[in-house]
């Protein structure tokens, strides 16, 4: 799978993870979101980080 589809998945899940929260929870559980968001961003950052470290090698 490409990086770039990757990337753009796990902004989308993120996008729609707040949504959900704002829309269907009333915000009642942002703890719950803010955690889920993170640990989707710190995914999406080694992602990011080991394609870059690929295409510097090759």
């Amino acid at each position: 799978m490409r990086h770039n589809l990757v990337l753009y998945i796990s902004v989308c899940l993120m996008q729609v993870i707040i949504l959900s929260n704002i829309t269907l929870f009333d915000g009642q559980w942002n703890g719950i979101t803010m955690w889920l968001c993170t640990a989707i961003f710190i995914f999406s950052s080694t992602v990011f980080g080991l394609s870059r470290k690929n295409k510097d090698k090759g």
